[in-house]
C-alpha cells in the first residue's frame, strides 16, 4: 500500500512587514507675472475694478466682491507721461518654452547671444522623485545632483550653481534658478549637467527635465504715454499662463468744453474751446485720430485744418436718445472701437467716419466730415440756374435694392466676441425677393445700433433709388458733397415752380413767371446775396408778385434764384455726392451729381415711423386719390344644390386708378386679404355671422398708392361656428429635415388653404411668449411639406389649422400640447442619405476617376492646331467678301458675322482696317519630345491691304480652347534580335500638361481648366491632376468646383487620392461640399517647443479625437474608458455625480447633507460625515 507524507510547521513565524510611502518633502508653487500693454494713453481705466479682469474668460472678481481666484494682483497704468513703474515688476522677461529630458550623459547647452540681457533664468523639472526599497517594498526620497555653468565670450566653462534635487516628490516638482551674466563681447553658452547618472531602474522615478530658459533685462520700465496692466497670480489655478481680457474706458480725448460726456448735456453755446475727456461719441474720436501726431495725421495736419463745427453738428446727432428695441433708450451713435494693426490713413478715417454714416474729404482747404443725417437744403436748382435747363437721372439697379441686411457686430454679453444681426424688410422681400447686404459695424457694441444700421442701409437702397446730375456755372457753384439741395424740374413735376427773380424787396418778390401751381400757405425759396437760401410762407398773390408773411432776412437781388413747393407738388431734395470741374472745352462749367434724400427715413430708421413718399410730380404716375362709397352687402347663392353666404363688397372707381386692393375685417379681427382686381366690386363665399368691415386701396398706372377707403361696420349673417381643426398632424424624420403629413375632416371642402406654425419650444402658438412662427401656407388640397437644412437631431413642435375661402381661421390642432418632430439621428440611415446625396454627385465621380492619359490631352494640342487654322482662313475669306462690297476708304467694321450649319457665331473685337493693316494670330507653340513646332504668324493679303486680327475666337458653337503641354521622354533603341515585346520597357518620361477651355453653347456658360504633371519610368508612374470648373446654365443652374488627385501605379496596380472643393444649387438649394479621399487624414498641432500633436485622426475608417468639447450631441453606442461625471460640485466641490467603471455610480447632494453609491452588489446611502446608514445588497 502506498504511504501519504504530510509537511507541517514546527514553529511559530513573525508578523510580515506593511509596506510604507514616506510623504512628500518637495512641493513646487510657481507664480505667473504677466504685463499687458492695453491703449496708447492716456486712457479712463477699468471700467469695474477687478471685475473687469477676466482670466480664461472668467472675471478675477464677483459683483458681490468674491474673488473667483485667490493669489492674484492687478495693478494697473492709464498711459499718462509722468506715470511710475509698477513694483515687483523690475525686470523684462522673455521665457522660451525647452521641455527637453536632462540626462546625465548629455548635458543640456544653450546660446544666448542678446547682449543687452542682465541674467537668465533656468527652470528644471523632475516628473516624480521617489526610490522603492525592493526588501520591504517601502518609497523614500532620492537624490539628484546637477550643476550649471556659464562660458563668456566662448572661454573657460565656469560654474555657477552646484545642487541637487533631494526628497520624495510624487507629482512633477519645479525650481528655477537665476544666473547673473558677466558682461560679454560676443554672447554667453548657458549649459546644465546631471551630475547623477539616471538609474534606469523600474524602481527609481528620477526623470529630469530642462523646462524653459528665462532672458532678464532688469530695469523699472514705466512705459510712459502707454495704458498697461500688470498682473501676478499662484499659476497652480491654471494650466498654462491665462488668456487676459479687459474691459476698459478708451483713450481720454478732446471734447467740447461745454459737453459733459457722463450725461451727454451741452450747456450753452460753443466758444471753440476743447477739453480732454473720456467719451465714446464718434465724432470727436475721429477728431482724436485726426489730430493725435503720435498715431494719427497730427505730424501733417492741425486743428486749423479741420472743421470741427461740423463735428460739432455731428456730435450732437449722435448723442440724441433714441429706442434699443429692447424698451430702454440709447444713444444713437457710439464708438468702442480697438485699432491694433497700422492702417491707410484715409481708409481708417472713412471707417470711423461709416459709424455716423458718413465720409471724410478734402475741400476749401480743410478737412470735412458730413453725415447722413437731417439737414436743411443749403440752395435751389431749377431750369434757369442749370446749364440747358437739362437735368440727367439714373434708377440704382434692381440688384442694388436689399431687402435684408447682416451686419456684424461686438456682443458684450459675449466676451465682445463678433454677432450678427438679422434685419430685414418683408414688404421688400415680398417685392424683390431675399437680396442680402453684408455690413460690419465698426466699434458697435450694440444690437440696437447693429440693427438702426441694417435698416438704414435697406431703407436708404429702397426709397432713395434716383440719382441726378446737371451742369452750372460759376454762380451755381454753391453746394459742397455732403449738403442737401432742391431740384425743380418741369419736365419731371409736371410744372413750372421756379425761376429767376425780376425784383425784390424785404416782404415781396417779382418773379420771372408766375408758378403753374402756387396758392396762399405755399413756401417761397429764395437766394439771398449771401449765396445762401432762405423759405417764407406765401401770404399773397398778385399776378407775378409773391407777398410773403414775414420779411426776408436780407432783400434777394433780380436773377437770384427762387422756388414754390406746396403740399401736394413738393420740390425734389438730393444730397450731393459730388462736384468736378469740366476742362474738356473753354468753358467754366462744373457736373453736380446727387442722390436722391427722403428725410423721413430717419424717423422711420429711430421710431418706426412711416416712410413718406412727397409728390413730387403732377403727372399721371404721381398721387392717387382713393376710392368712395365703399359699403358691404350678403346674399345667398345656391350652387350645386348647396346654399352658401355671400359677402359682396362695393365701391365707386376712383380718377386714374387702375387697380384695387380690397381687404375685409371680422369682428375686429385681422385684416384679411380679397385679391387684387380691375373690377368695383368683390364677391367673398363662405362667409361666417359677424361684423365686417372693408377698405379699399386704389393703384394708377404708376403702382402709387392711395389712402385706404373704409366701409361702415355691417353686421352680416353666414354661417356659425368656424372652420374644423385638422383630423391629424404627423411628423415623420428625414436625414437633416422633417417631414409633415395632416388629414382634413369631412365636410371640409371649402378650405383654401393650411397653415402649419413651428417652435423650438411646446409653448402654443395662441398663447402669450410663443417662439412659433408660421412655417408656411399651404394650398387644399395639399397635406405634405418638408424641412430641411436642420442639423442631425434637430427637435421641433408643430401646429396646424384650417383657412376657409372667406378667409376664416380654425382651430389649432392639436388642441392641447404640440406635435414633436425629430431629424434622423440613426447613423445607418445618414450613410445611406450621404450614398445617395455625396455619393452620386458629380464632385465624388470626379474625385474617384483615375487620372487620365496625358496622351489624350496632347491629341486635343494637334486638334485644336488645325481648328484655328481652319477659323483664320474663314475670317480671312469673310473680310474679302466685306471688302468688295465696301467702296469707301476709312470704314471701321466692329462686327463680322458668319452662319455655319444654321447657327450664327458672333465674332466680337475682330477689326478691319481698309488702309494699310497686318495680320497677327498669337502664338501657339507646342513642343513634343525633341521636335517644336511654332506657328507665330499667319497672313493673308487682300488686295493691297493687311487684315488685322487681334483676337481669335473659335465661332463653332463659340468655344475657345487654350493648350499648352510640354514633355521629355527618352526610351532606349531595341538591340537587334531582341524581343520585341520588351521595346520601351525602361521608357523614361515626364511631362507638364495644361488644358483650358471656354465655351458658351446655347444656354451653357462653362470654363474648365486642367493642369496634370506626369513621371514614368518604365512601369512606374506618377500623375498629379488639378481640374477647376465653373458653369451657369440660363435656367439659373450654377456650379463650381476644384479637384485635385495624386495617383501613382506600382507593381501593376494603380493607388490614387485627392480632394475636391464645389458648390452648386443644382438640387433647389445652395450646397457646398469638400471631400477627401484618403487613407489616413490628420490635423497636426505644434507647441511652442516644437512638438508636434494630432488632435483630430482619421484612419481606417475610425475617427480619433485626443480632445473634444460638444456642446450637444446624439450617441448611439458609446464605450467609456474610464470614468465620467457631472460639471457641477457640491459644496466640498466635489462632483454632484460621477460614474466610474471601476467602484461605480456616486450621487451627491448639492449641499453636502448626504450621497449614494451604487456598485456591482449593493446600494449605499451615506450621511454628511460619509458613514454609511443604509446598505441594500451583498454586505460581503
Amino acid at each position: 500500500m502506498g504511504y501519504e507524507h504530510f509537511i507541517t510547521g514546527a514553529k511559530g513565524g513573525g508578523s510580515a512587514h506593511t509596506p510604507v510611502e514616506a510623504p512628500d518633502t518637495l512641493r513646487s508653487i510657481s507664480y505667473f507675472q504677466v504685463e499687458d500693454a492695453l491703449s496708447e494713453g492716456e486712457i479712463g481705466g477699468l471700467v469695474n475694478g477687478l471685475q473687469s479682469v477676466k482670466l480664461d474668460g472668467t472675471p478675477v472678481a464677483n459683483a458681490d466682491g468674491t474673488l473667483n481666484f485667490t493669489s492674484v494682483s492687478v495693478q494697473q497704468r492709464t498711459g499718462t507721461q509722468d506715470q511710475t513703474y509698477v513694483p515687483g515688476y523690475g525686470d523684462v522677461k522673455n521665457e522660451i518654452g525647452i521641455s527637453t529630458e536632462l540626462k546625465s550623459a548629455t548635458p543640456w547647452v544653450r546660446a544666448v547671444s542678446n547682449r543687452e540681457l542682465s541674467a537668465v533664468a533656468i527652470t528644471l523639472q523632475v516628473d516624480s522623485i521617489q526610490q522603492s526599497n525592493t526588501k520591504n517594498g517601502d518609497i523614500n526620497g532620492y537624490l539628484i545632483a546637477y550643476s550649471i555653468d556659464v562660458q563668456t565670450d566662448g572661454g573657460a566653462w565656469q560654474t555657477v550653481i552646484n545642487s541637487a534635487f533631494n526628497g520624495k516628490a510624487s507629482a512633477p516638482y519645479q525650481r528655477t534658478h537665476r544666473i547673473d551674466l558677466p558682461a560679454a563681447t560676443t554672447g554667453w553658452n548657458v549649459r546644465v549637467r546631471r551630475l547623477t547618472a539616471n538609474a534606469n531602474s523600474a524602481t527609481i522615478a528620477d526623470t529630469t527635465r530642462v523646462v524653459s530658459i528665462t532672458e532678464i533685462i532688469d530695469a523699472k520700465l514705466r512705459y510712459p504715454n502707454t495704458a498697461y496692466v500688470a498682473i501676478s497670480g499662484d499659476a497652480s489655478q491654471f494650466s498654462n499662463v491665462p488668456a487676459r481680457s479687459y474691459v476698459c474706458w478708451g483713450r481720454i480725448i478732446r471734447v467740447p468744453s461745454n459737453y459733459d460726456p457722463q450725461t451727454r448735456a451741452y450747456t450753452g453755446a460753443w466758444d471753440g474751446t476743447l477739453k480732454p475727456a473720456w467719451t465714446d461719441n464718434p465724432a470727436w474720436v475721429l477728431y482724436d485720430m485726426i489730430l493725435n501726431n503720435r498715431f494719427g495725421l497730427g505730424d501733417r495736419i492741425d486743428a486749423s485744418l479741420v472743421d470741427k463745427w461740423e463735428l460739432y453738428r455731428i456730435a450732437q446727432y449722435c448723442d440724441q436718445l433714441v429706442g434699443d428695441g429692447k424698451g430702454g433708450q440709447e444713444p444713437r451713435f457710439r464708438c468702442s472701437a480697438y485699432l491694433q494693426t497700422r492702417q491707410d490713413g484715409f481708409k481708417l478715417l472713412s471707417d470711423l467716419a461709416s459709424i455716423v454714416r458718413g465720409v471724410s474729404y478734402w475741400m476749401g482747404g480743410s478737412l470735412t466730415t458730413v453725415a447722413d443725417m437731417p439737414a436743411d437744403p443749403v440752395y435751389p436748382y431749377t431750369a434757369a440756374n442749370v446749364i440747358g435747363g437739362r437735368f440727367t437721372y439714373q434708377s440704382s439697379a434692381r440688384k442694388t435694392r436689399c431687402s435684408a441686411a447682416l451686419v456684424t457686430w461686438n456682443d458684450p454679453a459675449n466676451s465682445y466676441k463678433q454677432a450678427v444681426e438679422y434685419v430685414e424688410d418683408t414688404a421688400a422681400i415680398a417685392r424683390y425677393g431675399l437680396q442680402q447686404v453684408e455690413l460690419v459695424a465698426m466699434g458697435c457694441t450694440s444690437q440696437g445700433q447693429a440693427h438702426r444700421a441694417g435698416l438704414w442701409a435697406i431703407t436708404t437702397s429702397q426709397v432713395e433709388t434716383d440719382s441726378v446730375t446737371f451742369a452750372v456755372g460759376l454762380d451755381g457753384l454753391r453746394a459742397a458733397p455732403g449738403q442737401i439741395i432742391t431740384v425743380q424740374d418741369p419736365n419731371r413735376s409736371g410744372a413750372r415752380q421756379g425761376g429767376r427773380l425780376s425784383a425784390a424787396t424785404a416782404g415781396m418778390v417779382t418773379v420771372d413767371r408766375s408758378p403753374d401751381q402756387v396758392a396762399v400757405g405755399d413756401t417761397l425759396t429764395v437766394v439771398r446775396p449771401t449765396g445762401l437760401s432762405e423759405t417764407r410762407t406765401i401770404s399773397r398773390i398778385d399776378g407775378r408778385d409773391l407777398y410773403v408773411s414775414q420779411g426776408f432776412t436780407e432783400i434777394p437781388v433780380a436773377q437770384s434764384v427762387w422756388s414754390v413747393e406746396s403740399g401736394t407738388l413738393a420740390l425734389q431734395t438730393f444730397r450731393v455726392l459730388s462736384v468736378t470741374e469740366d476742362t474738356s472745352g473753354d468753358k467754366i462749367q462744373f457736373t453736380i451729381s446727387a442722390i436722391q434724400h427722403n428725410a423721413s427715413k430717419f424717423a422711420h430708421i429711430d421710431d418706426g415711423a412711416q416712410i413718406q413718399i412727397p409728390p413730387i410730380s403732377k403727372l399721371p404716375v404721381g398721387t392717387q386719390v382713393p376710392p368712395t362709397n365703399v359699403r358691404i352687402s350678403s346674399h345667398q347663392v345656391v350652387e350645386q344644390g348647396i346654399a352658401n353666404n355671400v359677402m359682396t363688397i362695393e365701391w365707386t372707381a376712383a380718377a386714374g386708378a387702375a387697380l384695387y386692393k380690397v381687404e375685409w375685417q371680422k369682428d375686429s379681427g385681422q385684416w384679411i386679404q380679397a385679391g387684387t382686381v380691375a373690377t368695383t366690386s368683390v364677391d367673398v363665399v363662405g362667409i361666417y355671422t359677424g361684423t365686417y368691415v372693408a377698405r379699399v386701396t386704389a393703384f394708377n398706372n404708376g403702382n402709387t398708392p392711395s389712402l385706404a377707403a373704409l366701409s361702415q361696420p355691417t353686421a352680416v349673417t353666414g354661417k356659425t361656428g368656424s372652420p374644423p381643426a385638422l383630423v391629424s398632424l404627423k411628423a415623420t424624420a428625414l436625414p437633416f429635415g422633417i417631414a409633415l403629413d395632416w388629414a382634413f375632416p369631412e365636410g371640409a371642402s371649402d378650405t383654401q388653404r393650411t397653415e402649419i406654425f413651428a417652435s423650438t419650444s411646446a409653448v402654443r402658438p395662441d398663447v402669450a411668449g410663443t417662439l412659433a412662427y408660421k412655417m408656411g401656407d399651404y394650398a387644399y388640397p395639399g397635406d405634405h411639406t418638408e424641412l430641411h437644412g436642420l442639423a442631425a437631431g434637430a427637435s421641433l413642435f408643430f401646429w396646424g389649422r384650417i383657412v376657409d375661402k372667406a378667409g376664416n381661421v380654425g382651430p389649432f390642432y392639436p388642441p392641447t400640447g404640440a406635435v414633436n418632430g425629430q431629424s434622423v439621428t440613426d447613423p445607418d440611415a445618414l450613410q445611406d442619405y450621404w450614398r445617395n446625396t455625396i455619393g452620386r454627385g458629380a464632385l465624388q465621380k470626379e474625385l474617384m476617376t483615375e487620372i487620365d492619359a496625358a496622351n489624350g490631352v496632347a491629341g486635343q494640342v494637334q486638334q485644336q492646331a488645325k481648328d484655328i487654322v481652319k477659323n483664320a482662313q474663314d475670317i480671312a475669306k469673310e473680310i474679302l467678301d466685306r471688302q468688295s462690297a465696301d467702296q469707301g476708304l476709312g470704314s471701321f467694321i466692329t462686327t463680322v458675322s458668319q452662319k455655319a450649319d444654321d447657327t450664327a457665331a458672333q465674332v466680337s473685337r475682330l477689326t478691319t482696317r481698309t488702309g494699310d493693316a497686318e495680320n497677327n494670330i498669337v502664338t501657339l507653340q507646342r513642343t513634343t519630345g525633341e521636335q517644336a513646332t511654332q506657328l507665330s504668324q499667319l497672313g493673308t493679303m487682300v488686295g493691297q491691304h493687311t487684315a488685322s486680327i487681334t483676337n481669335l475666337q473659335q465661332t463653332q458653337a463659340n468655344q475657345a480652347n487654350q493648350i499648352s503641354e510640354l514633355q521629355v521622354s527618352s526610351a532606349p533603341p531595341v538591340k537587334a534580335g531582341a524581343d520585341s515585346t520588351k521595346a520601351g520597357a525602361n521608357v523614361r518620361k515626364a511631362g507638364i500638361y495644361t488644358y483650358s477651355v471656354a465655351r458658351v453653347d446655347g444656354d451653357l456658360a462653362q470654363a474648365i481648366k486642367t493642369e496634370q504633371l506626369t513621371a514614368q519610368v518604365g512601369a512606374y508612374s506618377a500623375q498629379i491632376q488639378t481640374i477647376q470648373q465653373a458653369q451657369a446654365t440660363l435656367d439659373g443652374k450654377v456650379s463650381a468646383s476644384v479637384v485635385t488627385k495624386v495617383g501613382v501605379t506600382s507593381d501593376g496596380k494603380y493607388y490614387q487620392a485627392g480632394f475636391g472643393l464645389g458648390i452648386d444649387n443644382s438640387g433647389g438649394t445652395v450646397q457646398s461640399q469638400f471631400l477627401v479621399t484618403v487613407d489616413t487624414f490628420a490635423i497636426i498641432g505644434s507647441s511652442a517647443g516644437g512638438s508636434t500633436t494630432y488632435p483630430f485622426v482619421f484612419q481606417g475608417g475610425q475617427l480619433f479625437l485626443s480632445q473634444a468639447l460638444i456642446g450637444k450631441g446624439w450617441i448611439t453606442d458609446a464605450m467609456i474608458g474610464n470614468s465620467i461625471q457631472a460639471t457641477a460640485v457640491d459644496s466640498l466641490g466635489r462632483p454632484i455625480w460621477e460614474l466610474n467603471k471601476t467602484t461605480g455610480f456616486v450621487q451627491r447632494s448639492a449641499d453636502a447633507t448626504g450621497s449614494s453609491e451604487l456598485t456591482a452588489k449593493s446600494l449605499n446611502f451615506y450621511d454628511p460625515n460619509g458613514t454609511l446608514r443604509v446598505r441594500l445588497g451583498r454586505w460581503t
